[in-house]
Formats: C-alpha cells, structure tokens, sequence
C-alpha cells in the first residue's frame, strides 16, 4: 500500500472522529442548558410517526430548536415567544405526547413528539407569560437576545 494513500486514510478517520465529537459536544452542551430537552420533529403524513432528533430550547424569548445530528451552531426552527401559539395534540402513547408549536406571523408549524414532562414543561412556560393585553406581551422584545451556546 503506498503511504500517499496510507495518509489519506488516517486524514479521512481523524477528520470523522472529530466531527463526531464536534457533535457529541454539541449535543451534551445543548442538553445541559436549562430549558432543553430531547424532542422528535413528527412527519408530515398522517400516521404521525415520530421522525427526525431534535433538541429543543426555550428561554425567555424564543422556542428554538436544533438539529441533533448537525455541527452548525444556530437553530434549525427559531419562533419568539410574543407571536407562538402553542397546542397539544389529544394523540397520546405510554412514552410520547404530541405538541404543534405555531408562529402566527409567518403561518409556520411544527409538530413535535417528547416525553410527558417536557411537553408539559414547554406548555407551562408557556402559559406563564403574561396575560394578553397587559403591558407589551405580543409586542417584539425591544433589546436583543444574547446567544449562550456557542
């Protein structure tokens, strides 16, 4: 075997090994932030299958959610909290439940598959904003979110 291709192998498996770990990295990260869970995007078909891995992360400002198998650091899905609309799905098995997030300024849905807990902890942040009409709740945030993952 020529070393020349001998090299390349070796620089082909170092490059694999650290962009798993890149991955690896991004995901424990993300899970070790507060209001993060591990969460399944739902197919649009209807035999609601659970589909791709995601991550989601809620914070004061926004629903984001970030693909699980990705080295890119932003969301995949980003809607702010002042236009979301968040629903539960009566469909229910022994280890998921079924949530539809909406963004009601660009019509934009998404359908995801978590445990129990998480659904419902998404569900209580979101019912603890406050009431709508009082202050500037469905208003834009006027400062900037800072970024605190990567």
């Amino acid at each position: 075997m020529p070393s020349w291709l001998a090299w390349t192998l070796v620089g082909i498996a170092v490059v694999a090994f650290v962009v798993v770990v890149i991955i690896a990295w991004r995901v424990f990260t993300l899970l070790r932030t507060p209001g993060s869970f591990k969460a399944r995007l739902v197919s649009k078909h209807d035999t609601y299958q659970p589909g791709k891995p995601v991550v989601v992360s809620y914070n004061e400002y926004s629903v984001e959610i970030f693909s699980v198998y990705s080295i890119w650091p932003r969301p995949r899905v980003s809607m702010p909290r002042h236009c979301l609309d968040v629903t539960r799905i009566p469909r229910r098995t022994r280890i998921r439940s079924w949530l539809r997030l909406d963004d009601t300024e660009t019509g934009e849905h998404v359908t995801l598959a978590a445990a129990h807990e998480h659904v419902s902890e998404l569900t209580t942040w979101y019912e603890s904003g406050p009431a709508i009409g009082i202050g500037h709740w469905r208003e834009a945030p006027r400062r900037r979110q800072r970024r605190r993952y990567f």
